[in-house]
């Protein structure tokens, strides 16, 4: 495994306390000098010229490998963004590339949620409706024996840019110590819980579950907003001003430990992204047994089954803060609803564990190695098909 040291202690007390003879890692860095990160400034961020210069290294790294020891199948993980496409394509060794995000857009019609943003969030939509075109993209595409996408909009995308047909897979995994072992038992209680977690920042979208909030009448509940950000001053004002500012909880930052423990003290979950290739706190939420409500586009509105929550079409701001209201209202108002929910929810997370996809990528590995058997014997080799995983 060819990775950057960033987290090499981490990965080095993993691999002690779990041994395996058939893993190796490589440690690829980029030379001080024309690298632009500096990992131990908590104020450095990983930006697009450390990741093209560590791809460069990588690859290079993977031709001294395939030359010393022989590579079967390369597989790139990370970055997972369909606007810069890795390079390990070159080496001409069958090239698993995903899970792949990124070709998911703001719907227009939502720009006033993003503000002064918008303009930015405008640019990059334009970028990536031009993203087919792009040589770089086009070569790894033609040259990939297998493409996992997060959502439909980056698999169109890719499919746009080339012969490929991607399949569906997350780039999210069901942590054990969020799985509970059954669903849990929701009871009712006089003040429904409806649980928010995300950054507080335009994408994702809280002010539509704000509006919607304030047309559920008669069913008392509180809402828990768990996350912080550049924006909370101003959407814990907006909660005021639309008249649920009494029944919503800015929490802040949580601690990650005690998230798990947070999921299961709440009735439904609450996700309002407006660009997200899906959301690692949805299948947190799942594996608590969390109904969803959510929004019908991207990452969501492909893998959260239609009896694990409620998906609200993505149409005018008006339509969708009236349906998403009348959503979290039918879900707050039945027990036995948010029962067969919750369970539905619990039983896909199951299915999402790490080890369950792992499982999954060894069948695809194999799969894949065996096409290109068939291909050095003159049979070209079945289609894949785009199904979700």
């Amino acid at each position: 495994m060819i990775t950057h040291p960033q987290e090499r202690e981490a990965i080095e007390g993993f691999v002690r306390e779990h041994p395996n003879g058939n893993l190796h890692f490589v440690w690829v860095t980029v030379p001080a000098w024309l690298d632009p990160w500096r990992p131990s400034d908590p104020t450095s961020h990983v930006g697009l010229r450390h990741y093209m210069l560590w791809q460069r290294a990588a690859l290079r790294q993977a031709v001294r490998l395939d030359c010393q020891i022989g590579i079967d199948i390369v597989h790139h993980v990370s970055w997972g963004t369909v606007s810069e496409p890795p390079l390990l394509w070159r080496l001409g060794i069958p090239f698993v590339w995903g899970p792949v995000g990124g070709g998911q857009t703001a719907p227009s019609p939502f720009r006033r949620y993003f503000g002064s943003a918008w303009r930015a969030e405008l640019i990059r939509s334009v970028r990536v409706r031009l993203v087919p075109y792009r040589p770089t993209l086009r070569n790894a595409v033609r040259k990939t024996a297998l493409t996992l996408a997060t959502n439909h909009e980056t698999a169109n995308l890719l499919q746009r840019a080339g012969p490929c047909k991607p399949r569906l897979f997350l780039d999210s995994g069901t942590l054990r110590e969020f799985l509970s072992k059954d669903p849990p038992e929701k009871r009712g209680r006089r003040e429904f819980v409806l649980l928010w977690v995300g950054r507080l920042q335009p994408l994702k979208g809280l002010p539509l579950g704000l509006e919607a909030l304030a047309q559920v009448k008669q069913i008392p509940f509180r809402l828990l907003v768990a996350g912080s950000g550049p924006l909370q001053q101003e959407w814990e004002s907006l909660a005021g001003r639309v008249g649920v500012g009494d029944r919503t909880t800015f929490m802040g930052q949580v601690p990650y430990d005690q998230m798990p423990a947070l999921y299961r003290s709440a009735d439904a979950f609450l996700f309002t992204s407006l660009r997200d290739s899906f959301g690692s706190q949805v299948l947190e939420a799942m594996a608590a047994g969390l109904p969803i409500v959510t929004l019908n586009h991207q990452g969501v509105g492909a893998f959260v089954p239609s009896e694990a929550g409620i998906k609200v079409p993505v149409t005018n701001p008006q339509e969708t803060v009236s349906t998403l209201g009348q959503a979290i209202g039918v879900v707050l108002s039945s027990e036995e609803l948010r029962a067969r929910m919750g369970r539905a929810a619990w039983e896909f997370a199951a299915t999402q564990t790490w080890e369950r996809r792992a499982e999954k990528m060894s069948e695809w590995y194999a799969e894949v190695v065996r096409n290109k058997e068939r291909k050095s014997n003159g049979f070209d080799s079945p289609p894949s098909s785009s199904t979700i995983s």
